[in-house]
């Protein structure tokens, strides 16, 4: 196949995706499991020989009423409410999807020799990445990506052809979207769930990327269903504390007399107090008032509730929740410049690299071959990255002390830093310490 030429998937691609098919889809899984008995009558039951999905998932179908899926409890719609609610959550997410989009999605074909090269620009594989529709960019798309997935632990690419019949991607929102699982594919379809209809859509027409739910199979698990007490908790802080401030009822303190005053005495004593005490320049000045025998302070001060404390242990869930330090949260109270570039340094290798190869083996195994081009595979260029890369000055000590020891030739140096070979420059170091000389 040449790079022009599509596979049939998307040549029948039509506007049935777009079908509304919300009574055939609520039937799907009854009539597969009635066509498995009338196709193989004689099968046994405990021997399905024929299944291409394994056994303990046909069994595991057989108890979904109609058709269930991923927003059956696990990708509530509120979980997407904490990205517009929840300082820290969207501080966390929005780092994560910056990330993502700043590194460039290469498409890579191995060539005859067995060397992998990326492909040219106007490939169908890596055009769809660039130009993903009308509306999203590249940037767009791994964002969405990305923020779908620290929401809901799922994210869905349907696969759409365009009035001139070419390819385009367009996130699905995971909240309305439900696995149709099936007792021979183990998945027989996907079905949207939008405000007006219903849309189905074929296991080829989507690319599904989820996070291992243990104890679901056809859902990913939310990082915000662990995390979210802890979110909700900082929010009913900064709730009450607003309201606290806004408008108090409760008095802090209340004068306790052996005498039952009238309404003009309460009166004329709060306004001898006011004259007293009111104001910047008379605070904290002592009271006395011989009529009081006792003071009860009231309610639980901002002290006792540690209200400080509480904000940051919530700050520090979602940091470990999403893999994002708390210095990159502007948690800067121990903030050094050397702890800073170490936090982003773990940032990127142990949540970003690992999120990087997730994605791209999703695409490499789902979207390419859905195109015609499984042969092909993407991979995320880490070079663009800065707190990946050395800085100058380790980068030549390195290659300095590769030089002395042999390692590297001069030439080899040159080559990495997009310099033109010298002819002297393929001899390796004589001996430690002393390189060759140019004669």
């Amino acid at each position: 196949m040449n790079e022009e030429q599509h596979s049939p998937f998307l040549e029948n691609l039509t506007p049935r995706t777009a079908r509304n098919v919300g009574v055939v889809a609520a039937n799907l899984v009854k009539r597969s499991g009635a066509r498995i008995k009338d196709l193989f009558p004689g099968l046994p039951r405990h021997l399905p020989t024929v299944q291409k999905a394994n056994r303990a998932s046909g069994v595991d179908v057989d108890g979904f009423p109609g058709y269930l899926g991923s927003n059956g409890g696990w990708a509530r719609t509120e979980y997407g409410e904490y990205y517009a609610t929840s300082v820290p959550v969207y501080s966390a997410i929005r780092l994560r999807a910056e990330a993502l989009s700043r590194a460039p999605a290469v498409v890579y074909r191995t060539t005859a020799s067995g060397s992998r090269v990326p492909v040219e620009k106007d490939h169908p594989a890596q055009r769809i990445l660039e130009r993903v529709n009308r509306w999203y960019t590249s940037s767009d798309l791994w964002r969405a990506t990305e923020i779908y997935l620290s929401l809901w632990g799922s994210a869905f690419w349907a696969i759409e052809k365009n009035e001139h019949g070419q390819p385009e991607i367009w996130p699905l929102r995971p909240d309305r979207v439900s696995i149709v699982p099936d007792r021979r594919q183990h998945i027989r379809g996907f079905v949207y769930n939008g405000r007006n209809g219903q849309v189905a859509y074929t296991p080829e027409e989507v690319v599904w990327f989820r996070y291992f739910n243990p104890l679901e199979e056809y859902a990913g698990l939310s990082p915000m269903a662990p995390v979210r007490m802890s979110a909700d908790m900082a929010k009913d802080s900064l709730r009450f504390n607003r309201n606290f401030l806004r408008n108090s009822a409760q008095p802090d303190f209340v004068l306790l007399t052996n005498e039952t005053m009238t309404d003009n005495e309460v009166e004329e004593f709060y306004r001898r107090w006011e004259a007293r005490f009111q104001g910047p320049n008379q605070s904290h000045r002592p009271a006395v008032a011989s009529f009081v025998r006792d003071i009860k302070t009231l309610g639980i001060s901002h002290r006792e509730m540690d209200f400080i404390q509480g904000l940051r242990w919530s700050l520090e869930e979602v940091s470990r929740t999403y893999g994002v330090p708390k210095p990159l949260l502007s948690d800067l109270e121990r903030a050094t410049f050397s702890n800073v570039n170490a936090a982003e340094r773990f940032f990127w290798r142990n949540t970003m690299l690992p999120e990087m190869r997730f994605l791209a083996n999703q695409v490499t195994r789902n979207l390419f071959p859905a195109l015609g081009y499984p042969e092909l595979e993407l991979e995320f260029d880490q070079s663009a990255i800065e707190a990946l890369s050395e800085d100058e000055s380790t980068r030549v000590s390195r290659e300095v002390q590769l030089l002395d020891r042999g390692v590297l030739t001069i030439n080899e140096v040159r080559r990495s830093r997009n310099l033109e070979n010298v002819p002297w420059g393929d001899e390796t170091a004589p001996k430690a310490g002393k390189r060759p000389q140019r004669p």
